[in-house]
């Protein structure tokens, strides 16, 4: 029984052995990571030798992941990673191929990223590697470096090898014994003479200490003798400079300048004094303008005028307008060029140029005196032409109503002008060609103008509104009198305006 005992027993721990190396040969096959504990990434790397299955990814050389698998795709080599659920790689993160012994054993290091970027997901790739070559960089450079090295060193034997060489060599060495001969031979002349010179100053101090031995005080008296002649030769230096002049040529060339220059002065204040005299006594213009108090009056009143006359003058607003409207019953344009001159807040002058399609007629009476007996024939013959018209009104302004009154296109005539709402609107009406015949009623106009937006307005009304429509039916078919709606509008700048669009354009030069 104890024989078949202990063989079973030698079986069971063999087997369970065998269990045991089985379970472990498993779990490393597995790896350290399960897809649970971590997130699986990947990236390609151009090189990846030294790199297999279960290599270690890193931070800090703490271990974070490993390398799951290793596939090519193309040219590139794909490695399949998993990092630990604890790290969170971000979008940002980057891998770096780095050696950790020269037998050519790889780690991969990982940069988490930054916090502000998202965070990696399970199966997204890893795109910022840094793909180092490990020792065969350095091979290569070492290589290179040899290269180097060997091309210097072939470039000494060229020059320094053969009979040339060892010549130059040669007088290379020869030259600097010869220098070193001549620095020496230098050197020994000059420390005989650097001795002779040390000796004659050792004799000189010596006598200097035996003159000026037991002499202190008589020293002491040079010294300060000699600070007092310095100060007063300064003093005198200073006035003569003051005297004459620094720098001067001859004294008595500057004398006689001066003498000159005086004898000026003397001339110019007796003609000074003679001058001052008159004018003291009321001759000559000057005299008569100081001692006459009625022309000084004159001359202040005329002064004052020309300041007052100034200050309206540049006190004046100017207003350019130009006005576009369309007459519905003639089917024509008329249009306005306008100037205001504002004088006052409360008055203004207006000058206005018009072209009226409408023109301006002319009334003529012809007479005929036939050969043959019998009284002569008139005729009145009207001719009606395209013409510039001229307006020229003053206007004053009451509150909210302004009268004008002048020329109103070549006829006398007089307008109103209502405001509303801080001048938006303005009511308008003028009264004018009061003693034209052709007309059986006053030229009657109404218009509404609406100030929109700034320099821009639109206007709309009736003109002529009393008379009936006349028309030229034998050639133009032209409005001569009537009633016609119209409805237009306009732009309008001051002098302010006009300044800053010059300011910004610029003024042509001539």
């Amino acid at each position: 029984m104890k024989k078949l005992l202990t063989p079973f027993r030698v079986g069971l721990l063999v087997l369970v052995s065998m269990a045991v190396f089985i379970v472990l040969m498993a779990f490393v096959r597995k790896g350290g990571l399960s897809a649970g504990n971590g997130v699986d990434v990947y990236a390609y790397f151009k090189d990846a030798s030294g790199i297999s299955k279960k290599s270690r990814v890193q931070i800090a050389g703490i271990g974070v992941g490993e390398v799951r698998d290793i596939v090519l795709e193309g040219t590139r080599a794909k490695i399949l990673l998993r990092i630990k659920n604890d790290v969170h790689p971000h979008q940002n993160a980057s891998l770096a191929k780095r050696s950790e012994s020269l037998l050519g054993d790889y780690v991969i290091d990982l940069d988490p990223g930054t916090e502000q970027v998202p965070l990696l997901k399970d199966g997204e790739e890893i795109r910022r590697v840094v793909d180092s070559q490990g020792m065969t960089q350095i091979f290569t450079t070492l290589d290179k470096i040899t290269g180097d090295i060997q091309s210097v060193t072939g470039a000494l034997r060229s020059a320094l090898g053969g009979e040339k060489g060892a010549d130059s060599l040669e007088k290379i060495v020869a030259n600097l014994t010869r220098v070193s001969d001549n620095v020496d031979l230098t050197v020994r002349r000059s420390t005989e003479n650097v001795d002779a010179i040390l000796q004659n100053l050792r004799a000189v101090s010596g006598d200097i200490k035996g003159i000026t031995q037991g002499e202190d005080q008589s020293l002491k008296q040079i010294v300060e003798n000699i600070r007092f002649i310095t100060t007063d030769v300064r003093e005198v230096a200073s006035q003569v400079r003051q005297v004459v002049g620094e720098n001067q040529g001859d004294l008595k060339g500057s004398a006689a300048s001066l003498r000159t220059t005086l004898a000026r002065l003397d001339h110019t204040l007796a003609n000074l004094e003679t001058v001052t005299e008159r004018v003291k006594n009321g001759e000559g213009p000057v005299g008569k303008l100081l001692a006459d108090e009625r022309l000084g009056q004159k001359i202040s009143e005329t002064v004052e005028d020309v300041a007052n006359y100034a200050s309206r003058l540049t006190g004046i607003q100017t207003e350019v307008s130009v006005e576009t409207d369309y007459l519905f019953a003639q089917n024509a344009a008329k249009n306005t060029l306008g100037i205001k001159l504002v004088t006052h807040p409360d008055r203004y002058y207006l000058i206005e140029l018009v072209d009226d399609p409408r023109g301006s007629s002319t009334t003529e009476i012809v007479q005929s005196n036939p050969p043959s007996v019998g009284a002569p024939t008139t005729q009145t013959r009207t001719t009606t032409r395209d013409s510039l018209k001229f307006s020229a009104e003053f206007a004053k302004r009451f509150y909210f109503a302004t009268l004008r009154f002048g020329i109103i296109e070549n006829t006398g005539g007089l307008g109103a002008d209502l405001h509303f709402f801080k001048d938006m609107f303005t009511f308008k009406v003028d009264a004018f060609n009061f003693s034209v015949t052709e007309l059986k009623f006053p030229r009657l106009r109404s218009s509404l103008r609406f100030q929109a937006f700034n320099h821009l307005f639109l206007s709309a009304g009736v003109d002529d509104i009393l008379n009936a429509q006349v028309r030229d039916t034998i050639l133009t078919h032209r409005l001569l009198a009537g009633r016609d709606f119209f409805a237009g509008g306009g732009i309008y700048f001051t002098d302010d305006d006009l300044k800053s669009l010059l300011t910004i354009t610029g003024v042509p030069k001539p």
